[in-house]
């Protein structure tokens, strides 16, 4: 679902062995965490990543993991970001590094705010009935695409998400139209300390766009690994392949096939990996351009090889002659906690202003009936609303999503939101009824998109998603 909402608008470092300890992944610790834990450096009062030795040396306070109170620890403004530590607008251009997209660069600034393109971001969490909204971050570029890191994973709680570090089209945005800009990272649950895992130059340790889409990352339950698409091999082509790393971003590897990999005019994306190593994805192709129905697959992964068994075509359908870029078809496919049921959402007519109609299904993961339609069911059809990015909460009788309503668009109203669907399902025979309910205030002068369910079981309807608005 790239570049679809901006219409509306107009490794991990290879570090020093004593740093690098608390650098990456360590998102507890701190005075300015949103947890404590004990120094992983006994020299390193802060847990910052510099040794006191070397705080005394920049200036920095050692009893505080954020000297200049800018969201981004010391050491990684010292060793990931190129920032000055002591200064919370390292560059000068009126914007706090942690808000700065090139904080480092001080001709870089977003849209004239009297230009009509100016566009402030965040993320905000709130519960499942929109009573506790919460901002966690305000920055001049998007961070989206965001999940909670699984409870399994070493030093969660952590937020995994995409990102954007160059504007590649030049149109002093920096947002999902900069996919060639795109990079993978990491932030505490409080939206402080953002880290990256990608893009990431492999001599000097800091931030240097690779000119690839490294994008919709998506964690394994057992917290060891992110799946994720790229064009790394072909950078600017937007050929995406599947990729998997590390949780911290190292030994990125793309994806093999035992059997059924894509022809050379698909691309394989919007990868989901499910419990029991079951993924499932989109595959879409392009014939002289053209995008063709795009089809969920599903498989099971060997985490030894990296390698995609059992690859199976889930939906099918014909290839409509739709307006839009993305072309008709399946999208974003997420599977259910227990692994038995499988969320998406179709790309039915361009009939929703901008992109068209979109509606979500579920269907069970496998189905006599598949790949066809009447091994899905379609939950709330209406020609003149889009709902889009389905997601599962871990107990699996809730999806969230983001909705765009087309007649509220053009009416100039606040046109998009997140909602809730609460999931009534029997499987013997399989049916399954949902009732939605709108959980962001309309007219609150934010675009909400792309809602994920908090991990942990005691905050079980706490939800993440991205936000912006424009000036």
């Amino acid at each position: 679902m790239y570049n679809m909402i901006y219409s509306i608008f107009s490794k991990k470092p290879r570090l020093p062995t004593a740093i690098g300890l608390v650098l990456i992944l360590g998102a507890c610790g701190g005075s300015s965490s949103d947890d404590s834990d004990t120094p992983l450096l006994s020299d390193d009062r802060d847990n910052d990543g510099l040794t006191n030795q070397q705080e005394a040396s920049l200036g920095t306070d050692p009893n505080s993991a954020d000297t200049d109170n800018d969201r981004i620890w010391d050491g990684e403004e010292v060793n990931m970001f190129n920032t000055n530590p002591t200064l919370s607008d390292t560059d000068g251009d009126n914007m706090t590094d942690g808000a700065d997209p090139q904080p480092a660069l001080a001709n870089v600034t977003p849209a004239d705010p009297n230009s009509g393109l100016f566009v402030e971001y965040g993320v905000f969490t709130n519960n499942a009935t929109g009573t506790s909204p919460v901002r966690i971050t305000n920055t001049r570029f998007e961070e989206n695409h965001l999940v909670y890191a699984p409870t399994t994973a070493t030093e969660e709680p952590f937020l995994i998400y995409q990102t954007y570090i160059d504007d590649t089209n030049d149109d002093t945005l920096f947002n999902e139209g900069d996919l060639p800009g795109s990079a993978i990272a990491i932030m505490n649950t409080d939206g402080s300390r953002p880290r990256y895992l990608t893009d990431i130059d492999a001599t000097t340790g800091m931030i240097s766009n690779n000119d690839s889409v490294d994008a919709t990352p998506e964690p394994s339950p057992d917290g060891k690994y992110i799946i994720f698409v790229s064009d790394r091999d072909n950078p600017g082509s937007f050929q995406l392949k599947l990729y998997v790393m590390e949780i911290d971003g190292e030994n990125p590897t793309r994806v093999s096939y035992a059997s059924n990999a894509p022809a050379a005019d698909e691309i394989d994306a919007d990868p989901f990996w499910g419990v029991d190593n079951r993924i499932t994805f989109k595959r879409q192709r392009f014939s002289s351009g053209t995008p063709q129905f795009s089809r969920v697959y599903t498989a099971t992964i060997d985490t030894a090889t990296m390698m995609l068994h059992d690859v199976t075509e889930r939906t099918s359908g014909s290839n409509l002659p739709l307006a839009t870029a993305n072309g008709p078809g399946d999208f974003d496919p997420k599977i259910s906690p227990n692994g038995s049921f499988i969320a998406s959402y179709r790309h039915l007519s361009d009939s929703v202003a901008l992109f068209g109609d979109y509606d979500i299904w579920v269907g069970q993961y496998t189905d006599p009936a598949q790949p066809g339609s009447s091994s899905i069911v379609l939950l709330d059809q209406d020609t003149q609303v889009a709902d889009l990015f389905p997601r599962w909460n871990i107990t699996g009788n809730r999806l969230a999503a983001w909705q765009l309503d087309g007649l509220a668009l053009s009416a100039g109203m606040d046109a998009i939101d997140i909602v809730v669907y609460d999931l009534n399902v029997q499987t013997s025979p399989f049916s399954i009824t949902a009732t939605k309910t709108n959980i962001t205030p309309d007219n609150d002068g934010w675009f909400e998109t792309m809602p994920s369910w908090n991990t942990d079981p005691g905050r079980a309807d706490e939800l993440v998603y991205s936000a912006s608005r424009q000036f």
